[in-house]
């Protein structure tokens, strides 16, 4: 069976998660929303009282900050804080890199802790409270082109349990957590209680344990802090709104301090170092590779060094196919990657028909020789 990889941008999420310049401006929107939600007026008429929300408008400048009144107020706000400057820069990673560069660590890791809590309340509770913030586009809890992917990747293992077929990983520049979450929505409903249990299954998300890997983010991911004194945190409360503030209560201030942050997990590419763990194992995948499928990935040039050094350790010999799988595809981008194009110029498949974007690439290849491994002899048995 093919070794196949998914080379994935936030196009990969465009129908469930803000990209690019939309998370810019959802960040300021959740922020003002949540910020106004919870300042109220309060007002008697014939002895009843009545509350009626003030219309406050942040405009995310640090004289504002002082007025905050609780933690949670904070954190919002500086959610809203690092949109306007991810509006400003283009994106937020581009902002994170200028805070790296300035050793601005301080702001650095409130940016994490905003980023991770920003995609928490996205992805857990857009539907209850955020679906009317930009009413142009809807957004679903899991990008059907997961699911519909996923119901042909899983498959049981000997032990019964769900897995992922061992001929597929995944490389992320994304913060989401869509393919785990959609991992999870196929298995039973009381069979996860949270992302750490995921880690059974196929999501590696303690860098310091043993168990193969099916999903490695670049850039990190949402979900998880760490505190110092009291170990790991998971952020991801489903579904219950006010559970998830109750659970990371003191998270402000101990990550200001610095002794709460999310540089385990939310770990930008500039951030590793090449020879670590980490890329020794990507590099692997990439060596590994037979077909490698990129989606919704816009090769943006401060990832550019990262990228030229894992499509470097793509095995001439061994890669069949490069397909890119997005409305801005065009094959230049791809060879631009290789020291020598030529050898890979031929094996670039470009995908960027609007008609063609509905559903993440499968390519032939996989049902081909799964045909070949498991056909016994009887005519269309697979």
């Amino acid at each position: 069976m093919a070794k196949i990889t998914y080379y994935l941008g936030a196009g990969a999420s465009y129908n469930s998660c803000p990209i690019l310049n939309q998370q810019a401006e959802l960040m300021m929107k959740l922020s003002q929303y949540e910020l106004n939600f919870r300042k109220t007026n309060s007002f008697t008429i014939n002895n009843a009282t009545l509350t009626q929300k003030k219309n406050s408008r942040y405009n995310f400048e640090m004289k504002e900050f002082q007025n905050l009144g609780n933690e949670k107020e904070k954190i919002l706000w500086y959610i809203g804080y690092f949109g306007k400057k991810a509006s400003e820069f283009n994106t937020v990673d581009t902002y994170a890199r200028k805070l790296f560069l300035t050793e601005q660590t301080e702001e650095l890791r409130l940016l994490k802790m905003s980023v991770s809590v920003f995609f928490d309340l996205w992805e857990n509770f857009y539907e209850l409270r955020y679906k009317d913030l930009i009413p142009e586009k809807i957004y679903k809890p899991i990008d059907y082109r997961y699911t519909s992917l996923f119901s042909i990747l899983l498959k049981k293992g000997l032990d019964n349990k769900i897995k992922m077929n061992d001929s597929f990983k995944f490389i992320s520049w994304n913060y989401d957590l869509q393919l785990e979450k959609t991992f999870k929505s196929f298995l039973k409903d009381d069979e996860v209680q949270s992302l750490e249990d995921l880690n059974t299954f196929f999501f590696k998300f303690k860098i310091d344990n043993n168990l193969a890997n099916d999903v490695y983010h670049l850039n990190g991911h949402r979900g998880f802090f760490l505190d110092r004194k009291k170990g790991t945190f998971e952020l991801n409360i489903d579904n219950d709104f006010t559970a998830y503030w109750d659970h990371i209560t003191g998270l402000f201030e101990d990550t200001k301090r610095g002794s709460a942050d999310f540089d385990q997990y939310i770990k930008y590419a500039w951030e590793h170092n090449l020879n670590s763990e980490l890329y020794r194992e990507v590099e692997k995948v990439m060596y590994d590779t037979e077909i490698l499928i990129i989606i919704g990935y816009s090769f943006p040039t401060f990832n550019r060094e990262i990228d030229q050094h894992l499509f470097s350790h793509l095995n001439n010999n061994r890669i069949k196919k490069i397909i890119y799988q997005d409305p801005n595809a065009n094959s230049a981008i791809i060879e631009n990657l290789f020291q020598n194009p030529r050898n890979y110029k031929n094996k670039i498949e470009i995908i960027n028909e609007e008609n063609s974007l509905t559903w993440f690439h499968l390519p032939n290849e996989h049902f081909i020789t799964q045909k070949s491994n498991y056909n016994m002899g009887t005519p269309g048995v697979y």
